[in-house]
């Protein structure tokens, strides 16, 4: 589960932000006329790199797969640099279908959208997220009026909203977060009742208490619905003053909350629950790392600091391990594929990357929010309500043909097609092969074969996680699709419409669920390309002053280009197939084996590499197999 951080008179900020937006919006303006006119010729309108030539033309690199650079005559170049990020129209028209990276492609350069200085992306001052920002149209500033409504915001919660809440201040409710995080949407406790049974509460940030349907901070919302978290920032879904004041779990204040408690048996059979408002005041904020070290490392300073909350926290492990091997038991699926975790310095050089493991403290905050989310969806599905549900569907009949013929090649049983196909036959295949050689490979090849989870007006069960029912309840402050659920449980508990909360017509309603889930799809994918492309950034610029440098690697992909190859902290690169020892290569892709006369390569095998060069604007890392 991740968590991550976000940062003159009043007068004097509003105005400024006010004048930029204007002359933000004449520029937008402007250059929207003149890609109008473009667009009306014919021409196609795209972004890129501009590389200058000395003869005063140039071209520019686009990042469409298959396409060549863009070659810009001299007269067309305009106000564009070496390196600049600029958009450029395409002289004629063109079939798309047709393009190979041997097509000739002319056209002008429309206007310059971003400067790009090179040595500027190394220091520290945050330009290189600059340009992932421009380049993949990530949300910037928030608009005046959104600012103007989350200053008008209370960053106390007053007597008069405690009406029709259940008091749980009492409740020693704990945050336990990463370091470095800023916004806290929820808290858990957990107790052993004396009948043996586990009693976990689980409160989520009241966001839709603050955020009025059809106010401009909704509208907002709606349009980015989800935080985009890159190494040195985060663009949050919520302006400060709610993601980090009013709406954030902060140790020792009063906070308006959702609640569910659930209570468990010691198999993990959930016998009760209860949904509900509340205002919560949690006692204390904790750490993973604290965590960890107080419950699995033993540490004395760490477990003296948590002391009054240790007991607690062991239920809490305790009905972790429980619910693991529930899910285990029906099925879920455990991917191991940690991410990558970049440490900057003061001043915001890369100092470090390496990999990211979840612990008992991460797993046991992950089951707890895995738990609340399967309680609500299940509720309320039940209820006949409309809802925006998290949905994972099987591998398609294309991509398990393409995984089962991988499976003959090595000689493993296929999975069953059709309905026979379950989480728990994907499961057994994982343990079959847990250990061996050919391990890495399934894991991948079976992983490839999966959709991509998504949301969805309509109730789906959830592949991976091997649960009929399932939605997003307990991350509203970086989550549209939580803050869309929130508003459904609070309309319900208050046993009234409200039109602060959802529409008042029925079917209106049901095109808000549908429109959220499509949006909420869309911006997810898109937050996740922003965000690969942050950390792609900030490995190429850890590498980049380590030319000639000779590092041990595993060969993590192969293509019938070449390979791609990961360190062990997790960085990844290419081996471009004309690099590699000269042979005679074939690609079998069903088994990802690049096969020669002398030397053949597969996933998971081990290679001497050498850094022969670092791409900071295309964001790659090419290497060099060593021979020993």
């Amino acid at each position: 589960m991740r968590k991550r951080s976000q940062s003159k008179s009043s007068l004097e900020k509003a105005a400024g932000r006010v004048e930029a937006k204007i002359a933000k919006e004449r520029r937008r303006k402007s250059a929207s006329r003149q890609t109008d006119k473009e667009r009306k010729r014919g021409g196609h309108v795209l972004q890129g790199f501009f590389m200058a030539a000395a003869a005063g033309y140039g071209f520019v690199r686009t990042h469409r797969p298959g396409w060549p650079d863009i070659f810009i005559p001299r007269d067309f170049v305009g106000a564009a640099q070496g390196s600049d990020w600029v958009e450029v129209a395409v002289f004629g028209s063109l079939d798309e279908n047709n393009i190979t990276r041997e097509s000739r492609i002319a056209g002008r350069v429309l206007r310059v959208l971003q400067r790009v200085d090179p040595q500027k992306l190394v220091d520290g001052s945050g330009e290189d997220m600059q340009l992932i920002i421009r380049q993949f149209g990530a949300p910037g500033d928030f608009p005046e009026d959104v600012l103007q409504e989350a200053a008008a915001a209370p960053q106390q919660v007053r007597p008069e909203e405690l009406a029709g809440r259940r008091d749980c201040r009492e409740l020693p409710l704990v945050t336990i977060d990463g370091v470095d995080s800023r916004d806290f949407d929820d808290a858990v406790y957990c107790r052993r009742l004396e009948n043996g049974n586990y009693f976990l509460s689980v409160q989520i940030a009241d966001v839709a208490h603050y955020v009025p349907l059809r106010s401009a901070l909704e509208q907002e919302a709606f349009a980015r619905a989800t935080s985009i978290y890159l190494p040195d920032r985060v663009l949050p879904m919520l302006p400060c003053e709610l993601s980090n004041g009013i709406c954030s779990l902060n140790a020792g204040q009063d906070r308006l909350a959702l609640a569910c408690d659930m209570e468990y048996t010691p198999r993990g059979r959930l016998v009760s629950h209860d949904i509900y408002q509340s205002v919560i005041k949690v006692a204390q904020r904790l750490d993973y790392d604290t965590v960890n070290a107080a419950l699995l490392d033993k540490d004395k300073a760490a477990r003296n600091e948590l002391a009054a909350h240790l007991p607690m926290l062991q239920d809490l492990a305790a009905l972790q391990r429980i619910l693991a091997r529930k899910r285990h038991r029906r099925g879920a699926l455990d991917f191991e594929f940690p991410e990558l975790k970049v440490k900057l310095d003061e001043q915001g050089r890369v100092v470090d990357v390496g990999r990211r493991s979840s612990r008992l403290a991460e797993k046991m905050i992950e089951q707890a929010m895995l738990s609340a989310n399967e309680t609500v969806a299940e509720h309320f599905w039940r209820l006949r309500l409309p809802l925006v549900y998290r949905v994972h569907e099987g591998p398609t009949d294309e991509r398990l043909e393409m995984l089962n013929e991988a499976l003959a090649a090595l000689s493993l049983e296929p999975l069953p097609a059709g309905p026979d196909l379950t989480p728990k036959a994907v499961q057994q295949l994982l343990s079959q092969v847990e250990g061996s050689e050919m391990a890495d490979f399934v894991q991948l090849t079976a992983l490839r074969s999966m959709s991509h989870a998504a949301y969805a007006a309509k109730q789906g069960e959830h592949f991976g996680l091997a649960a009929k029912y399932y939605c997003h309840f307990t991350s509203p402050i970086r989550r549209y699709p939580d803050l869309l659920v929130h508003r459904v449980v609070k309309q319900f508990l208050s046993g009234r419409e409200n039109p602060a909360l959802l529409p008042a017509n029925p079917q209106k309603q049901l095109a808000y669920v549908e429109a959220a889930a499509r949006q909420s799809s869309e911006r997810e994918l898109a937050a996740e390309e922003i965000e690969r492309a942050a950390i792609k950034m900030k490995c190429c610029l850890f590498m980049q002053n380590k030319i000639g440098e000779i590092f041990a690697a595993r060969v993590s992909g192969l293509t019938a280009k070449g390979l791609y190859v990961a360190l062990p902290n997790g960085i990844e690169g290419h081996i471009p197939l004309l690099s590699l020892p000269a042979d005679e290569y074939q690609y079998i892709e069903p088994i990802m084996l690049l096969k020669g006369r002398e030397r053949s390569y597969t996933l998971g095998d081990e290679v001497q590499v050498r850094l022969t060069a670092v791409d900071l604007l295309e964001r790659r890392i090419t290497f060099e197999e060593v021979q020993a």
